[in-house]
This record gives structure tokens, sequence and C-alpha cells, in this order.
């Protein structure tokens, strides 16, 4: 016997799998491409940017009443401040300046600290000369030089939304997502394809295995051996129906049988009721029978015209004084047992003509379904009874009259025929009174 995984041990493989790929990716990606400069400014551009009307293009300006950081005495802040103090002929005290990248100036040569930390002239000289050569460019940075009345003057540079770091993020965001999208979709797909194949079980045919037919995880193979086993439980069930209610109406038609004899000899004037009654009765237990057995029924499905079959139905109310009417033109072919949906169109009709008076036929097609509506002339019936006609053993009318008393069982049988042949039976109450029942096939197409 095969070993199946469970859901839970799959999810948790393709959450790893994901989560490690991701992890790849991105170190691949982190080698393959390193990461590019950030953007350069000169000192040049600094001072013009202190010193002019306005700052320019690419630089903020603003006044800070305090020193706005401190003053730096290391890296290529130093080299900056050293180069602003030369450009604006300031006191070195007056000038300050803040890194805003993490990367450090390239300089060569070594610089001349004194004893306090601070340059030495010799330095300071050197390291104006380094920040001032043509060409030169630092990391982006944030200068400050102090005013007359006190307050500092801060520049800053304006720096792009999309950095070179960000594009770096969002290329490997990108290369990631398109890796692992289809990935995700196929996964997914492996996940749920046992329960869609589950559900396709539960509405097919009743003889298919489940359990063969949907496979996957093991908790879709459980659920598949469960629907397995309610269908051979409720099978079991629907046969002993039958066969009780097959036993029933055969035990019931020998005393019918004797009944009637002894009726035979009654006189004429008491034998006429009585007969009717035990016909009645005879009807009754052969509508029984049909419904009861209902799958169970033999069904030879073929080609057949609707427009044909509700013919010969229509024809034979005429033949009993019934006003039938009918209105069809065309072929409209559909796959189903003949007697079978001639005896639920009949029942259909039938009902019409017994509860509102008169039945008007119509066969059309439309798209791939072919339409037979029904329409009567009677009073139709209330919202909460449209579906629970199709109940067995439900009439709307309860006198049970020899002339429209029955077992309750034509609509249900009707409907269960139908249903079977791949249509649907609808009652609707029509606007202009009267009640339309709505049956609807799927069409045979010549070509197939």
């Amino acid at each position: 016997m095969i070993q199946r995984l469970s859901i839970h041990t799959l999810v948790a493989g393709f959450t790893m799998g994901g989560i490690l790929l991701c992890l790849t990716m991105g170190f691949v990606i982190a080698l393959a491409f390193p990461s590019p400069p950030p953007r350069m400014v000169s000192v040049a551009q600094a001072q013009v940017a202190l010193t002019a009307p306005s700052p320019g293009v690419g630089w903020t300006r603003r006044i800070s009443a305090e020193p706005p950081f401190p003053a730096i005495r290391t890296g290529q802040g130093r080299l900056v401040q050293s180069g602003l103090t030369v450009l604006l002929d300031a006191d070195p005290a007056d000038v300050r300046v803040r890194s805003l990248s993490q990367e450090r100036a390239p300089a060569s040569g070594r610089l001349n600290l004194n004893p306090e930390g601070s340059l030495s002239l010799g330095g300071k000289a050197f390291a104006a000369g380094l920040a001032l050569a043509p060409g030169t460019t630092f990391a982006p940075f944030e200068a400050a030089v102090r005013q007359q009345d006190g307050r500092w003057l801060v520049v800053t540079p304006r720096l792009p939304l999309l950095t070179p770091q960000r594009l770096r993020m969002a290329l490997a965001f990108l290369i990631v997502a398109a890796v692992l999208l289809p990935l995700a979709l196929w996964g997914a797909g492996r996940l749920t394809a046992p329960f869609r194949r589950l559900s396709e079980a539960a509405r097919g045919p009743p003889d298919r295995s489940a359990e063969a037919f949907v496979g996957g995880p093991r908790e879709a193979a459980d659920a598949a051996r469960a629907l397995d086993s309610m269908r051979d439980r409720l099978g079991e069930a629907l046969r002993d129906r039958t066969t009780i209610m097959a036993a029933i109406a055969h035990d019931l038609r020998t005393p019918l049988t004797g009944l009637r004899l002894r009726v035979e000899r009654l006189p004429l004037q008491s034998r006429g009721a009585a007969v009717a009654d035990i016909a009645r009765m005879e009807r009754l237990i052969a509508q029984l029978l049909t419904y009861v057995r209902g799958e169970d029924a033999p069904w030879n499905a073929e080609p057949l015209d609707i427009a044909d079959l509700t013919e010969d139905c229509v024809e034979r109310q005429i033949a009993l004084g019934r006003p039938v009417t009918l209105h069809v033109q065309g072929e409209h072919l559909v796959l189903g047992d003949r007697d079978q949906l001639d005896r639920a169109l009949g029942n259909l009709i039938d009902n019409a003509v017994l509860y509102g008076d008169q039945a008007v036929v119509t066969v059309l097609s439309e798209d791939r379904w072919v339409w037979c509506t029904i329409d009567d002339a009677g009073p139709g019936l209330p919202p909460d009874q449209m579906e629970a006609v199709f109940s067995p053993f439900h009439r709307v009318e309860t006198s049970r009259s020899r002339t429209t008393g029955g077992a309750g069982l034509g609509l249900a049988i009707s409907r269960s025929i139908v249903q079977r042949n791949g249509g649907s039976v609808v009652l609707k109450n029509r606007c202009g009174g009267g009640l339309r029942v709505e049956v609807r096939f799927p069409r045979l197409d010549r070509r197939s």
C-alpha cells in the first residue's frame, strides 16, 4: 500500500522550500549584482548651496538655532570640512559636516593629528587639497556654517526615492517573485486537485470508486473512502426500501384482485363506485412503485426530438377531450429515455389540465438548452409552495377526490426523471395569472 503524505506535511514542505528558495535567490543576486555606488557630491557643490541666493537643484536649505550635529574628527567628513573651510574662508569651528552614508571616502597618505585629535597645519592643507582636487566627490553629506547672528545654515542633498540600493532590492524581489509565483501556483494546484476530484466523484456515477479516482494526500484519500462507504450504505438502504415497498405493493395487489372479483358480483348500481375506488388504489400503487424504484428503473438513452414527444402527449390529451394546445417549430433534439420522458411530460401536462383548467405547451431551443414550457389558467401557487410541491406525498389540493385525488407523487416523479436526464423543472407564477412549468433539457448537437 502506498504511504500517502498528510496535508500538514505537504504544506510544511512547500513553506520550507519557498523560504529556502527565497534565501538562495537573494544570496545569488547579492553575489551576481554587487552593491552599486551611492550618489556622489563634491565640496564645491556644497559651497554653492551654502552661499548662493538659492540652494540650487538637488539641495535643501534650513536654519538651525543650535549646532545641528556634533563636529566630526575622522573619515570623509573631516576631509569635506577642511575643503569647505578653505572655500568659505571660515573658521574651522564654524563649519560642520555629517556624512549621510556609511561609505568612507578613499584617501591617500596620512593625516597629521596633534595630541588633541585636531589636524596640524600641514594636515589641514593636505586635507583641503585632497578634498578640492578636480573630480573628487564624496558620498552624500550635510554641511552647516555658523552665520554672523549665531545661527547655523544647514544644506542637505536631496536623496532620490529610488536609490541604487533600493533598486537592487526591488530587482531581487521581482526575480524571486517571478520564480516563486509559478511554483506557488503549482503547489496550490497539487494540494487542491484531490478535493476537486472528490467533488467530481461525489457528483459522478455511483459505481465509480472515489478512492481510486481522487488520490492525493492522506486526508483526501480518507474523505474518498468515507464517500465510498456512505454511498454503499445509502445504496443498501435504498435497495432495502425498494424491496420492502415492492413487496407491500405486491401483497396489496392480491387482495385487490380478490376484492375486484367480489365487487363484480354486486348489483350494477353499487358496482361502479367500488370498481372506481379499486382502480384508483391500483393507480396509487403503480405510482408508488415508480417513485421508489427511482434510479433502479431501466434507462435507455437515445437521441429523440422533444417536439415529437410533446406532440404525442398533447394528442393523447386532446383525444380525452381536454383543452391542450401545442406551439412548436423545427427540431429540438435531446438525449434521453423516450418512455421515461414521456411519463414526466405527461404528468406535468396532466397537472396543468386538472388544476389549471387548460394547458398551453411551447417548445423552443436556446443556446445549449431545449425549453418546454407548460402554462395553465389556474390560480397559481403560493411562493412557499413552489418547491414543496415536488416533495413526495405533498399535495396543495387536499380533497383527494376521484377527479383530482392522487398520491402526490406526480411532480416528484417528473422532476426525478428530468434531473436524471440532466435537466431541471421550475415552477413560476405568470404575471397574467396561472402557473408556468419550465422544463429544461441539455440540447443534443447533431455533430456530436
